[in-house]
């Protein structure tokens, strides 16, 4: 599976730039997420799939409340209504040119400091994905090089108040587990909880999060 960054504020490229320097498989594109050329793109939000504010509202803008619509109704007719921080969904509409995964961020509406919903989000989408590539869909990417790839934003730092360095530590930790780069670490609730409270602290300069290998990143 291929990941690729894509956003249009230069101080969230800045970070991704700097938090990726040792994964130079991932792109790091400068656009809109929606214009970005991908298998998949991740679409935050809350748990009940309504598309009514943030990057949520303008793909309802842009594609039509079908796509509130279809989320809804998954949501109603698999997860009893509430779709969980962690779980994610995927959807395809005629009117859409890649598979929209979308996987909440928050419940509802909250802060997101001293949270790890967005390593949640990351990982839930990329559990669609994996699914998705090894499915029998006429569509499914499973045959491009690399594997196919998803898109995500910058995720939980306007509205939810969350430091980009933070957020981009978490999206790095949900992409380096779900690709097999780092180890589940399931044997040891100690090593769990060390994990967690890394991913809710700001990364120090030039330190790489890789607690396994001991590898460290070089400043930029």
């Amino acid at each position: 599976m291929r990941l690729i960054l894509a956003d249009t504020a230069p101080e969230s490229i800045a970070v991704w730039k700097f938090q990726f320097l040792s994964r130079p498989e991932v792109e790091i594109r400068q656009e809109h997420v929606f214009d970005t050329a991908a298998d998949a793109i991740l679409l935050p939000g809350n748990s009940f799939g309504f598309l009514d504010s943030g990057l949520a509202l303008e793909a309802s803008e842009r594609f039509g409340w079908d796509l509130q619509e279809e989320l809804r109704r998954v949501i109603r007719a698999d997860f009893s209504g509430e779709l969980l921080v962690g779980q994610a969904i995927g959807v395809r509409l005629p009117s859409i040119p890649y598979l929209v995964v979308y996987a909440p961020t928050w419940r509802t509406p909250r802060k997101l400091e001293n949270t790890l919903n967005v390593y949640l989000a990351v990982r839930g989408a990329f559990i669609v994905l994996a699914k998705w590539a090894g499915s029998p869909w006429p569509d499914n990417p499973g045959s491009h090089h690399g594997g196919p790839s998803l898109a995500v934003p910058m995720l939980g730092v306007k509205e939810g108040g969350l430091d980009p360095r933070i957020s981009t530590r978490q999206t790095r930790y949900a992409y380096e587990l779900s690709t097999g780069q780092r180890g589940l670490g399931d044997r040891n609730l100690t090593k769990q909880v060390r994990r967690e409270r890394k991913l809710l602290q700001i990364p120090a300069l030039g330190q790489d999060d890789d607690e396994d290998s001991g590898r460290q990143s070089q400043p930029v």
